[in-house]
């Protein structure tokens, strides 16, 4: 069982609603909220055979209220206690020391050893990175009740599911009605971006500063999903679409999982989308401000930092989920719940074919390839239309001084205009055969009278890395004796940081040029193959022009960082083979 929260209860359909009164944080909605749920009780009391399934904490407010960490663990334990195809379990501890609650459906029991073992497709969904952005978390909790119904047979024959509604579970707690500005609900306030260490969980995933970010990476290894969906909501865009999604959008990208992306699950889900429920998708993004008028997406998402690149780099399919967040909450929530039923329905239908391409990634070399460091938005060559809508003001009750805008429904109009949606490379670097840091030079012992002296830099910068390399799951060993290698050097030309800083960094940049070198490596030197499956995520780290590997985000400082700077970047990188 899972931590029990305190509270008495939550809703269930057909029961009365006699402890939600002592969870509502603003008593002037109590009257109301209580005379809706009532009503709805009683529709449902009216059908004999409807069963007790619990409500989610949207639909027990009429779409007034979120879900807080309590009611996520309740329902998702209420779920488990009435269907033997749901096993909870926990995949880490969030900063403040919740539980992170994983839901595992379509295998005999929670464990990585059991998921693996089935030999399906193993799909993982994520929500509330962002715990202002609400609705996977709703949406996840909406499909693991329709599973517990037993209304998917197939997705449970064909796949093993992981659900995780609640990832930035600190911030969710963070509830204030002011949150998420003229976004269209819910009422009575949500969560915050950021987690309680106030850094943004979407910009962690390769520095992993976070115990958030740290227990998805670790989840990743254990799990080993093969589609991950990362949930979210919109943040300013004004468009015409009730959700946009995006791809892991780096050129370093196996292109198989690309093209399965692009030119397959994407285009299928869309039209479906389409048919049946007459909403319409497309790639995340908005029309530019200034300029061209364009739609273009965000110009960094190629880096991993972004949780759904990070999938990417990892040679999974990467889906983001982006609701859009002037529409009503309700349909926010319906828009992401029918999109990820689609995703899982193709991978039912695909499963052969989703892993075939991910194994085919996770066997690729990419060893003496051009990798991307840094990339750049290009447009398509002809214009794309467009779906627009208008929006219009709605009164905020509890907060006078910031209206809500909500979507027009029937307003829609297509426009033609340029697409600036992919990236390609602005400078790329070999991907060599391994990376190694030369192991640094043991301190003095010291006297039993003498204080010992703090590790040297490069010794602190080794364990950094080897700490980050671990927390990943990127393969590494150490050298047992001394050798010489051949090896190419990075002669660093300038090394400067931004003035602003961003997520508590000032990052780095470094010019210069690899340089042929012969290296003595003292036993205890660290190396890095590049012949496994994290090969990508590995350059992207370790690579000395790399935009949001350790380089720029100060892991190495302890050494770059020093005055005057080093001539050489700590990292070499060998074409040659290492001895053990």
């Amino acid at each position: 069982m899972l931590p029990r929260p305190s509270r008495a209860g939550i809703p269930l359909e057909g029961d009365r609603m006699t402890s939600f009164s002592a969870t509502v944080p603003n008593r002037g909605m109590l009257t109301w909220v209580l005379g809706w749920s009532l009503a709805a009780c009683a529709e449902v009391r009216a059908r004999d055979d409807a069963p007790a399934w619990p409500l989610t904490r949207p639909e027990a407010s009429g779409y007034a209220e979120t879900s807080r960490y309590e009611d996520v663990v309740e329902f998702m334990e209420a779920l488990a206690a009435a269907s033997p195809e749901i096993h909870l379990t926990t995949y880490g501890y969030t900063y403040e020391g919740r539980p992170m609650v994983l839901a595992v459906a379509g295998a005999p029991e929670a464990s990585p050893e059991a998921v693996r073992a089935t030999g399906k497709t193993r799909v993982f969904m994520q929500g509330n990175i962002h715990a202002g952005e609400v609705e996977g978390k709703e949406a996840a909790l909406v499909l693991l009740r329709s599973l517990a119904r037993g209304e998917r047979p197939a997705w449970l024959a064909n796949v093993v599911l992981l659900v995780a509604p609640l990832y930035n579970a600190d911030g969710n707690e963070r509830v204030n009605v002011r949150n998420r500005g003229a976004q269209n609900g819910p009422v009575g306030g949500m969560g915050q971006r950021h987690n309680a260490q106030d850094l943004d969980l979407n910009r962690d995933a390769t520095k992993l500063e976070t115990a958030e970010a740290r227990s998805l990476a670790r989840l990743l290894t254990q799990y080993d999903p093969h589609v991950a969906i990362d949930m979210h909501t919109t943040d300013g865009s004004s468009h015409g679409y009730h959700l946009t999604y995006e791809v892991p959008n780096s050129p370093n990208v196996s292109p198989g999982i690309t093209r399965m992306l692009r030119d397959e699950l994407l285009p299928s889900v869309t039209k479906t989308m389409k048919q049946e429920h007459g909403w319409d998708l497309f790639y995340y993004g908005g029309p530019t401000r200034t300029g061209e008028r364009a739609w273009s997406c965000d110009d960094d998402l190629y880096k991993p930092r972004y949780t759904h690149t990070y999938f990417g780099i990892r040679n999974r399919l990467g889906i983001l989920s982006e609701a859009y967040s002037y529409a009503t909450f309700e349909d926010r929530i319906q828009a992401t719940v029918w999109f990820v039923e689609e995703l899982v329905d193709f991978a039912v239908a695909h499963g052969a074919a989703i892993r075939a391409v991910t194994a085919a990634a996770d066997a690729e070399s990419i060893v003496g390839t051009q990798q991307a460091v840094r990339g750049k938005l290009v447009r398509t060559a002809d214009s794309v239309p467009i779906v627009l809508a208008d929006v219009v003001e709605e009164r905020n009750p509890y907060v006078p001084d910031r209206p809500m805008l909500r979507r027009v429904d029937g307003s829609e109009r297509i426009e033609h205009m340029p697409f600036f949606g992919t990236i390609e490379p602005s400078e790329t670097a070999l991907a060599p055969r391994a990376y190694v840091i030369p192991a640094p030079s043991a301190p003095e012992p010291a006297s039993d009278a003498v204080r010992r002296p703090a590790a040297p830099p490069a010794a602190r910068m080794l364990a950094s890395v080897i700490d980050r390399l671990e927390a990943h799951g990127i393969r590494y060993t150490r050298t047992r004796g001394e050798q010489t290698l051949a090896a190419e050097r990075f002669r660093i030309e300038s090394s400067t940081q931004e003035e602003q800083e961003f997520q508590g960094h000032k990052l780095r940049t470094l010019t210069g040029a690899w340089e042929p070198a012969t290296e003595v490596l003292p036993a205890g030197s660290l190396v890095v193959p590049m012949d496994q499956p994290l090969a990508r995520l590995a350059f992207v780290l370790l690579d000395a022009r790399s935009d949001d590997g350790f380089m720029a985000w100060n892991l190495l400082d302890s050494v770059l960082g020093a005055t005057p700077p080093p001539e050489f970047y700590p990292v070499l990188r060998t074409m040659a083979a290492v001895a053990p």
